[in-house]
């Protein structure tokens, strides 16, 4: 089973590699502009239509999320409630990079659309939701959610959101 998922990232890489070299050059700040726009909800100046990003303050509790190189989360579902303010604290446990993006499907799409366009060149410390891991690193994302429903986390380095690295927020009333 270690051999196939080895083939199986190693294919993965290839093809990440072959599709990065094809695709065309595009300017990533008129794209990431552009798109933070239409994501965000305009009437609260940086707010998503499931909540805000929050620095400080009081956390209602903190959630443990492990990307791995199976191309997976861990804990792969996670539950909130309306109004609770939550840190997500994810460590990279794999030997390769991997992102943390907190989104509507929709958000998702459009990120991995983004990236296969800019050959995973795309800065994303410039997106409040959204952050990239190391090897071995840990960062935190603190959000305050704000309506129910349900949103996605995923990896959008090339391969790994199309492989199934992503999981779901639950948000109750």
């Amino acid at each position: 089973m270690k051999a196939y998922r080895s083939r199986l990232v190693i294919a993965l890489m290839a093809v990440s590699l072959i599709v990065a070299a094809c695709s065309s050059t595009t300017d990533s700040n008129e794209v990431a502009d552009t798109t933070m726009a239409d994501d965000m909800d305009m009437e609260g100046a940086g707010e998503f239509s499931f909540g805000s990003p929050m620095e400080g303050g009081d956390v209602d509790h903190v959630i443990e999320i492990t990307a791995m190189d199976d191309f997976s989360f861990s804990p792969k579902n996670v539950a909130v409630q309306s109004g609770e303010v939550v840190t997500f604290r994810v460590t990279n446990a794999g030997a390769i990079p991997h992102d943390f993006v907190l989104g509507t499907e929709e958000m998702q799409d459009e990120h991995e659309a983004e990236m296969a366009e800019m050959s995973g060149d795309m800065d994303m410390h410039s997106e409040p939701n959204v952050f990239s891991l190391e090897p071995g690193e840990t960062k935190e994302l603190t959000w305050h959610f704000t309506d129910s429903g349900s949103i996605i986390f995923g990896c959008h380095q090339p391969g790994h959101y199309a492989a199934g690295m992503k999981g779901s927020v639950l948000i109750g009333s």
